[in-house]
């Protein structure tokens, strides 16, 4: 996090507060910190990936109110970092992302640690010690295993060629309602073009609205919500498009339909929805502040994960546009 953002919160908030002064200044008083970001990303399938990763940086001031003057890079190299797990302390290790350059042109640097047998609702912890001796702590419970229902029970192979009366014209996949968490659903189609083996993927729109005399996809997005829904009919259109101007259908291998729901715990959440303020109850006022839960210094610790499900498409529904494919 860059000093840029208490800049803008703190010009804001001064405007609000005080009365014109001729001593006005919408800088703040710097305090320099340590800004540690960390989160654990779960895998709950096979409870054998499980990744961790985090940066550490500090906070900068320049001369005037233009961050971008600054020409120092503010990553810090050398931090020992280690995740706690039931009293179990993996050490990350330090590497740099070396097809990256950023504007400073160095290298970005990263901290991250692969762990097996990793599993849910645990409280975990992440210390950072700096090479000045400075020590930043947080801890954070990791995310519990969800299960998903469904509007309707594909057996086998996925088909939108169903009994409409029975199962209604939407694709409702359920996964409950949590409180303080943001869900990020999404549905893809997968395909490969002229047996390239490299697999492209075509988004699925929940929905199309009529808008200026024309349709318009409308697209799942960030949610707290408990569910979402798919109608049958964008679902369709999403095929139609793979190969939409296209009279060589031949080429398409259609595989199967994945939906993926990503969850971040209430740490995540929170600090998510600190910086967009635009999420339900999660929404704050312009004079807060970006949500922080590192103790001596600021950043974020929290856990993610994804879930994934996937059908392979039924042979007639997918031949019936054309391409080849399906089960």
């Amino acid at each position: 996090m860059k000093k840029f953002l208490l800049f803008a919160a703190a010009f804001i908030y001064s405007l609000l507060s005080f009365s014109c002064k001729e001593d006005f200044s919408p800088k703040i008083e710097f305090k320099q910190k340590y800004v540690l970001n960390c989160y654990v990303d779960l895998d709950y399938d096979q409870y054998t990936n499980t990744k961790v990763y985090a940066t550490v940086s500090k906070l900068y001031d320049v001369d005037g109110f233009t961050p971008s003057k600054n020409n120092i890079d503010p990553t810090v190299s050398g931090a020992e970092i280690y995740f706690n797990y039931r009293d179990i302390f993996y050490q990350l290790k330090e590497d740099t992302n070396r097809a990256v350059r950023t504007r400073y042109g160095t290298n970005p640097i990263y901290y991250s640690a692969n762990l097996q047998n990793i599993y849910p609702n645990y409280t975990v912890s992440v210390s950072a010690r700096m090479p000045d001796g400075t020590v930043l702590t947080a801890q954070t419970q990791l995310l519990e295993a969800v299960q998903f229902k469904y509007s309707y029970l594909y057996r086998k192979y996925f088909t939108t060629f169903i009994n409409r009366f029975y199962s209604g014209n939407a694709f409702t996949i359920t996964w409950g309602k949590i409180d303080n968490r943001l869900f990020f659903p999404e549905m893809l189609i997968e395909y490969i073009i002229d047996d390239t083996h490299k697999f492209s993927y075509e988004k699925v729109p929940c929905s199309y609205i009529k808008k200026d005399g024309k349709y318009e996809p409308v697209y799942p997005g960030i949610t707290t919500g408990e569910s979402i829904s798919f109608e049958y009919a964008a679902i369709d259109s999403a095929m139609v498009n793979i190969g939409k101007g296209d009279n060589d259908k031949e080429k398409y291998f259609v595989a199967k339909i994945i939906f993926q729901l990503v969850e971040m715990d209430a740490s995540l959440s929170k600090y998510y929805s600190s910086i967009h303020g635009s999420i339900d109850e999660y929404s704050i006022r312009l004079d807060e502040s970006v949500y922080s839960n590192i103790n001596n210094g600021i950043g974020i610790f929290g856990s993610k994960r994804t879930i994934t499900n996937s059908w392979w498409f039924d042979s007639s529904y997918v031949r019936s546009f054309g391409y080849p494919g399906g089960h």
